[in-house]
Order: structure tokens, then sequence, then C-alpha cells
């Protein structure tokens, strides 16, 4: 049936149910919130990447800086070619073979080994195996100050390993003519990956949280809420080192992609970039010094007794104490104001003070 203009019954797709429209219509809206996902994670980007140039100048953070600094770009290009590749799936489907059996996701899914969808599918897997490495890495930071810190990180890194095995199972999987994410011999490996990587991102949140909970409760408890400390104990601080909106985000895709709900393109559209920004966030707080380090309870510790023991005598203190003099000046007496500067120290082995 052709389409009349002066009949809007006309302009509906043909030969398509209200399923396929509504996943037409969620397809399109994941690629473009994906793009406003990427503008925001390049935004991030151009802000650790200043940061960490300006360090570049120091010895002693260069080597930390350029790894950092190449460690982003590459996340951020495999983003953005992702979106590149997102969107010209998208021109394909809905302007070149919109007339497709089955609307423009049924396209989707019909290119889906095509070499320009395998570019998507290939920096969507870099940039959630470098994401999730990362995540292990800061797992270890936090419990590197704690006995046994490889132990901890021990059960991750298998599931990092497996997940990556899955991974590269489904690029194979997804790189075969008329395979996709959805295909009945991708699917159990699809599912598997996300599972793995999820369970992942999940036991990471948990560990880091409850790390940063218990060096906050013990920290509170015996030293007081120190401003010094709230950049490292706070509870933003605490969701943006866990990684909590990449596990919020994942779970959620997960459960949609259980059930097979058209949503679940919202989700695995953007879950590259909410990686991305995820991991810029961390970037972002290790550049500026305020992330969680190895020795960060220790100097927690000491600058704060530092800060205690300034209000008292240990040491040797200086002591400003005013007095008067008085001066005769034949029959008037006038008080002039002079100051005496005592030194006061502490002999901490024979716990007495010397004047």
């Amino acid at each position: 049936m052709s389409a009349n203009p002066s009949d809007p019954l006309t302009w509906t797709p043909v030969g398509e149910t209200s399923t396929d429209i509504l996943n037409d219509a969620v397809n399109l809206v994941s690629t473009i919130i994906c793009g406003v996902g990427y503008g925001i994670a390049f935004t991030l980007y151009c802000i650790c990447a200043r940061t960490l140039c300006a360090q570049l100048r120091f010895p002693d953070k260069q080597r930390q800086a350029m790894f950092m600094l190449t460690y982003i770009t590459i996340i951020t290009l495999c983003g953005g070619l992702y979106l590149a590749s997102a969107s010209r799936v998208a021109q394909l489907a809905y302007v070149d073979f919109r007339n497709y059996p089955g609307g423009p996701y049924a396209y989707t899914l019909f290119i889906f080994s095509a070499p320009d969808n395998l570019l998507g599918v290939c920096s969507y897997f870099i940039v959630s195996w470098l994401t999730d490495a990362m995540i292990i890495w800061r797992v270890y930071i936090l419990f590197s100050s704690r006995r046994y810190p490889w132990l901890v990180i021990a059960f991750p890194c298998i599931l990092y390993l497996a997940s990556f095995c899955m991974g590269v199972v489904i690029i194979f999987q997804s790189s075969r003519p008329s395979q996709s994410f959805w295909s009945s011999a991708a699917i159990p490996f699809g599912l598997a990956y996300y599972v793995l990587t999820a369970v992942l991102t999940i036991i990471a949140t948990i560990l880091m949280t409850f790390r940063l909970l218990m060096a906050r409760r013990q920290f509170i408890r015996a030293m007081g809420n120190s401003p010094h400390a709230r950049q490292y104990l706070s509870i933003a601080t605490m969701l943006i080192e866990s990684s909590a909106l990449y596990a919020i985000w994942s779970i959620i895709f997960i459960g949609l992609y259980i059930v097979n709900h058209p949503m679940q393109s919202v989700f695995l559209g953007t879950l590259t970039d909410i990686s991305i920004i995820a991991l810029l966030l961390i970037i972002f707080r290790v550049s500026q010094g305020q992330a969680w380090k190895a020795n960060t309870e220790q100097a927690l510790t000491t600058t704060h007794l530092s800060w205690r023991t300034s209000t008292t005598t240990r040491g040797s203190t200086r002591y400003v104490k005013p007095s008067f003099q008085t001066r005769d000046d034949g029959s008037t007496t006038r008080f002039e104001d002079s100051v005496t500067v005592e030194t006061f120290t502490v002999d901490d082995n024979k716990k007495r003070v010397e004047v």
C-alpha cells in the first residue's frame, strides 16, 4: 500500500507489528543517547588529559601520568569508534534500507556480522576489558595495605579471564554470517559473558565499598570527622571509587537481556559510555591526588596525629607571650609593649618539659 499524503493511516510502517515498531524506536533512541553519553565522556577525557599533561613536566609523576594518558586515550578512541559504528548502522537501517522486511531493527540484526558493525562490537569489548582491568587494579590498591592483597583479587582475576575468553568467542560468533548477540548460537556465550562481567563488577564494588566503609568507620571512631579525610571517605567518594555507576548499569542491562525486553538496547548502547565515564571519574581523582592510594590509610592517620600534636608542646614549639616594660622620662612614666619569646621543648624520653 502506497502512502497517501492526505491519509495519516498510510504513513505507518508497512508489514511491521507493534513490537517491531517499538524495537525500531528504542534502537534509534539508544543511538542518540549513546552520542550524548560519549559527549560527557569526551569532556571528562579532556579534563583528565589536561591535568595529566601538566604532570608530565614533573619527573616523579611523569611515568604514571604517561601511562594513564595513554590508557584513557585508547579507551576514549574506542568509545568514539563505537559511536561511529552505531551511527553508521543507524544510517543504513533507517535511511538506506528502511524498507527491509521487519523494519530497521531487523536490519541491524541482519548486518550484525558486517564490518561496519563488527568495528563497534570489537570496540565495545576492548573498552569492557580495559575497564574491568582498572576495577581490579583499584581493588588491589585499596587492599594493598592489608595482608595478602593478592588473595583478595584472586577470584576477580579468575572472573576476568573467563569473561575475556567469552568475549573472544562472542566476537568470533558475531563475525559469522547471520549471527548476532541474540542468535541462538550466540545467546549462551553472550549471557555467560554478561553474567561474568556483571558478577566481577558487583564483587569488586562490594569489596571496595566495604573497604572504604571500614576505613571510614575506624578513622571517625579514632580521630573524628576530619575535613582532610572527607575527600577519601565521603559517600560520593565511595560511589566513584567503587565504580557503582557501572555496576548498577550492568545489573539493569543483564535483567533486561535475560527477559529480552526492548529497553535492553538503550542500556547496551550506552554501556560503553557509562563504563568510560565511571573509569574517567576514577582517573580524574587519581590525577588530582584525591584517589585512595596504597599509603592513604597511613597518611590519614599520620596527618591527623600531626594536626593534633601541633596544638601541644610536643617537639620544639615557639610561643609568643606579651609583656610590658616601663620607661621613666623624668616626670612622665610610659608603658611600652614588648614581646618575649619562650621556647618549650618536650623530651619524649624523659617525659618532662625543658624551657
